[in-house]
């Protein structure tokens, strides 16, 4: 642990202490910005991993002893799905909300909630419904079962449960409640513990809803499930299920939510039930295809074989996903976006199937339907030497198909600043992007003995040395989108940033949600200030509308 004045090292601030670390390959970070707050949202993307109670619970304790209502907003940030939010009245937010759509990471800091401070759990819990949905409250009592039995649960069922009724009674959520209900299976085709808890869950609503006296996990009423899987099967909002499941084939596309739509066209049943040619014509009418999954989870499995009606799936959907985005901001910048092909992002993300570089590739054309300006279309390559690219095709699916970079080399971040320097020599500085999103694992390469400075500062070093404008330069951003993987080691990842919570124009986003960018990119509330600090970032985040809701 060391003690440095921060106004010689960073620019602004008092003294502070620094524990620095290096990256993978040698360059100087930080093990924490100073606020915690700030270290978790920036750490995001790392929580797609199923990190054990223990690590959450040290997380959750850290923050609420700081300040429990913005604990409560970081976790409702993890969870919420990017969309207007409808409220359980039947009224929707003005705006899109946008969040990290994380489940798993959620569901744990919601437990940690409900065992450490119950009253706070039980007021947000419909909020927390709103944010997600509503099969969230039944995999809550999932999680508590398969950790502690019945016996020893932490939650108290009969309270959800009555939550649960309230939902089936009211008829703006009904049918999405029918739609979650588990499923009550004979025990011999309860193979999982994740089954054998929804099991004893659907039994225990079923005999709330239609049996009497007191509950038992042993307990077994015909009779009951049987009144209990009508009222699950009555439910119109999977009715394009039932269909499949009768062999009937007229199914309604427009029926299908976005995440469903996607799995249909990537499996055989199109195929084999001769709709390819339905669907197609179906599909290519749409403007949009809705869709609340990840990006990258589009674009998994497309290759240059993939059919036709796969491929308009993907730009109809992606084009949904950019829509969602743009309807509360103008998102009007001027970023380029830097991806990083350096060879650790060949290796897995952290709690996922797929490279950092695919998930990467995504997230950069994402942005760059988001961007405007000359750089607009483009996009650095950044391994040993940085190469400006420009995305070739008509669609998301030809752009994402025609981009063949693959991860090699090094990480050489400030290779970025000597491309900046070539072309500054033809170009004027007005043309030049006002900021960098670099979507990259941070593993940046060790730069000579530098032992003070993290990688952005020396870019931005590199730059005033080069004779940018030191206006310029000052209001240079960098984002750090962070896409974790395990190529340097196979244990937790270790925290690393570039700068501290208060450090104006260093950023630090992750998670696998790309939305939340337009947080910097301006938007049609004129009476929020573009962020200028890592703090900044987190509190607009976590000041969305939806979070006015939340009560402690």
């Amino acid at each position: 642990m060391f003690e440095y004045k921060v106004n010689k090292l960073f620019g602004i601030g008092t003294a502070k202490h620094v524990e620095y670390t290096t990256s993978g390959n040698g360059s100087v970070k930080l093990t924490s910005t100073g606020d915690p707050f700030v270290d978790q949202f920036g750490l995001i993307s790392q929580y797609r991993q199923l990190r054990p109670y223990s690590s959450v619970s040290k997380d959750m304790k850290t923050l609420w002893d700081i300040d429990p209502l913005y604990t409560l907003k970081l976790l409702f940030y993890i969870r919420l799905i990017t969309r207007k939010v409808k409220l359980l009245d039947g009224t929707e937010t003005s705006k899109v909300q946008k969040g990290a759509g994380l489940r798993h990471e959620a569901f744990m800091r919601m437990l940690w909630l409900a065992i450490n401070h119950s009253e706070a759990f039980y007021k947000n819990l419909p909020l927390f419904i709103t944010i997600g949905c509503w099969k969230d409250i039944i995999q809550l009592m999932s999680y508590d079962l398969q950790y502690h039995g019945w016996d020893n649960k932490v939650l108290d069922f009969d309270k959800l449960s009555d939550f649960i009724l309230a939902g089936l009674e009211n008829p703006n959520t009904c049918n999405l409640v029918k739609k979650f209900l588990p499923t009550i299976k004979a025990r011999s085709k309860c193979t999982t513990l994740e089954s054998q808890a929804d099991t004893i869950i659907g039994k225990f609503l079923a005999h709330k809803l239609f049996g009497s006296g007191e509950f038992s996990p042993n307990l077994h009423s015909n009779n009951t499930y049987e009144s209990y899987r009508k009222l699950k099967s009555s439910g119109t909002a999977h009715q394009w299920q039932q269909q499949i499941s009768r062999s009937q084939f007229n199914i309604d596309f427009s029926k299908v939510h976005g995440r469903a739509l996607a799995l249909l066209v990537s499996g055989k049943y199109l195929a084999n039930h001769g709709l390819e040619k339905d669907y197609e014509n179906w599909i290519k009418k749409q403007p949009v295809a809705k869709f609340t999954g990840f990006v990258y989870e589009l674009f998994k499995g497309l290759n240059n074989k993939s059919p036709l009606y796969k491929r308009f799936t993907i730009d109809k959907q992606f084009e949904g996903l950019i829509k969602t985005a743009k309807d509360s901001d103008s998102t009007q910048s001027s970023f380029l976006v830097a991806i990083d092909t350096s060879a650790s992002m060949i290796s897995k993300v952290v709690g996922l199937d797929i490279n950092s570089n695919e998930v990467a590739k995504s997230i950069a054309l994402y942005f760059s339907y988001l961007l405007k300006g000359r750089f607009a279309n483009s996009y650095v390559e950044f391994d040993s030497k940085p190469v400006l690219k420009y995305w070739e095709g008509e669609s998301p699916s030809d752009k994402y198909l025609k981009n063949t970079s693959c991860a090699y080399g090094s990480t050489n971040f400030l290779g970025i600043a000597d491309l900046f320097i070539k072309i500054y020599n033809h170009t004027p500085i007005e043309k030049f992007p006002s900021g960098l999103i670099c979507v990259s694992d941070g593993e940046f390469n060790s730069y000579g003995n530098n032992k003070s400075k993290t990688t952005f500062q020396l870019f931005k070093d590199k730059l005033l040395k080069a004779g940018f404008p030191k206006d310029y330069v000052d209001n240079f951003k960098i984002v750090l989108w962070d896409i974790p993987n395990t190529f340097y080691s196979r244990q937790e990842i270790r925290p690393k940033f570039e700068s501290f919570a208060d450090t104006p124009n260093f950023f630090y986003m992750g998670g696998f949600d790309p939305a939340g960018i337009t947080f910097l990119l301006g938007g049609e509330e004129k009476d929020k200030p573009i962020p200028k600090t890592p703090r900044e970032l987190f509190e607009a985040a976590t000041s969305q509308e939806i979070m006015d809701y939340i009560q402690l």
